[in-house]
């Protein structure tokens, strides 16, 4: 049983401009790599936990051994396939944050979705949601460049790390992500260390102990992108996943479902108790051959054959199984599935809040607001590199980040407040689509929402003004006949 607490945050006493020298860099690395393996460790637990390599498959019984299932009911696939899903699922936006800037936004979401950034943010939210931690690495494309100035990456937690600034501001130092090297012979020799600073990234190998040599003459590439390009995404403050804080939880579940399965096959493969009869074992093999009984009394009392049975009661255990996955999904946040399908009268709010989706929202949310911070820095990076290479005037403090999700639940009676606020003539149209959540970008869609309205007023106006010229009567003079404007 795992007494996890989430992953350990990796500071340093070295400051932000002591990154200049290697010696420094070096160092830091010696220093801190100890504790990412710490780190390393649990992370490398709970992909493999994730992936179904769980501690029912090392389940041991003495009693009739033969009858051991080791079926993994993998509940934390189910949780992570369901929180990201509602939280990722749609592409994240960027949306006019100011009065300008609109032109560009629009310019950087085509960017972002040529780029597939979505895909890459879909696995930053999965290793999210099982190690608590996720990265992403932006990087120049260099001589193989294409129409985006830069690439995005999700990196791989169990060999990336990111060590900040032992301040209250915690500034990130560097980010480090790394491979294994190995011989002609298959043997291992050391790391192969990628570390980027905010003025270039070093390549370093070290020996087979992780240590890299302070002295050594290793290659570095200088860049200026206004920031460490290898992004940290913790999942919450405690950089703990979505469900490690309930593997005993889980390993409960599979211990009582394989437990049921043992019972079941328990029932069919029962002992049997010859009674007042002899029976040897050659005879026994062809009676279960013949599938015939033949009994032998070399007593005067009666002969009987009975089998050794002692059930679970399935039904008790169908109600405990669905108490613990009942609870397991309310401590986890995501809805459950006996949604009383064809029973009950409550609908929206309500069912919201008895199926268990409210808590995923609530789940999603809190996700959103640590998503964003890091989402922010990603930015600063990304902008940098457009402003650089293309000229691309568009400052962070313009754009707005928005994560969509559905908007349909509910979606008469949002649509039906919206036209109740907009009645009073004291709200915005804006303020009113965010009020009552319908849509995610609101300036974008009142505003393109006007410009349709009255272009769609002018050409209704202007079709008005045809209809009455062609049908207005004809001027006539003072004898009564019709004006001709034929000279």
């Amino acid at each position: 049983m795992n007494t996890f607490k989430g992953r350990s945050q990796l500071f340093s006493n070295y400051s932000q401009d002591e990154m200049k020298d290697f010696r420094t860099v070096a160092g830091m690395i010696n220093s801190m790599f100890s504790v990412h393996m710490s780190n390393k460790n649990e992370i490398d637990y709970l992909i493999n936990y994730h992936g179904g390599k769980q501690p029912i498959l090392d389940k041991e019984k003495v009693i009739r051994p033969e009858i051991n299932h080791k079926a993994v009911m993998n509940n934390a696939i189910r949780i992570t396939r369901t929180i990201v899903g509602y939280f990722l699922g749609t592409p994240v936006q960027y949306i006019q944050a100011g009065v300008t800037g609109k032109d560009y936004i629009d310019e950087l979401n085509r960017i972002l979705a040529y780029e597939d950034k979505s895909a890459t943010d879909t696995e930053i939210g999965n290793n999210q949601s099982i190690t608590g931690v996720g990265y992403r690495l932006i990087f120049t494309d260099g001589e193989n460049s294409d129409d985006v100035p830069f690439e995005t990456k999700s990196l791989d937690p169990s060999n990336t790390f990111v060590v900040y600034e032992n301040t209250v501001a915690e500034t990130p130092l560097a980010g480090v992500t790394y491979r294994t090297m190995y011989n002609v012979d298959g043997e291992f020799t050391g790391y192969k260390f990628f570390i980027y600073t905010s003025y270039g990234v070093y390549t370093a190998e070290s020996d087979s102990n992780g240590i890299v040599d302070e002295d050594g003459k290793f290659p570095f590439s200088p860049y200026s992108v206004g920031g460490v390009p290898l992004v940290e995404y913790p999942n919450n403050q405690w950089r703990m996943g979505d469900w490690e804080f309930a593997t005993s939880l889980m390993d409960a579940i599979n211990e009582l479902q394989n437990g049921r399965l043992d019972d079941v096959q328990q029932v069919v493969e029962a002992l049997l108790v010859f009674i007042n009869a002899e029976m040897d074992s050659e005879a026994y093999a062809e009676m279960r051959e013949a599938g015939a009984i033949m009994l032998k009394n070399t007593t005067q009392q009666k002969s009987d054959i009975k089998t050794v049975e002692m059930n679970l009661d399935q039904n008790g255990m169908h109600i405990f199984s669905k108490e613990m996955s009942d609870t397991l999904d309310t401590l986890v946040g995501i809805p459950s599935r006996d949604n009383r399908a064809g029973g009950g009268g409550d609908t929206g709010q309500a069912v919201e809040l008895r199926d268990g989706w409210a808590d995923l929202e609530i789940v999603a949310r809190n996700k959103e607001s640590v998503f964003k911070r890091s989402e922010k820095r990603a930015l600063k990076i990304i902008l940098e590199i457009l402003r650089n290479t293309s000229g691309f005037d568009l400052s962070s403090m313009e754009v707005d980040i928005k994560f969509t999700r559905n908007k349909n639940n509910n979606l008469l009676v949002k649509t039906q407040s919206y036209a109740t606020l907009v009645g009073t003539r004291t709200i915005t149209p804006e303020d009113s689509l965010s009020v009552v959540d319908l849509v995610s970008d609101t300036n974008d869609y009142a505003t393109r929402g006007k410009a349709y309205w009255d272009e769609r007023d002018a050409e209704l106006a202007s079709q008005a003004e045809a209809l009455a010229e062609k049908t207005k009567e004809p001027e006539r003079n003072d004898e009564g006949i019709e004006n001709s404007s034929d000279t």
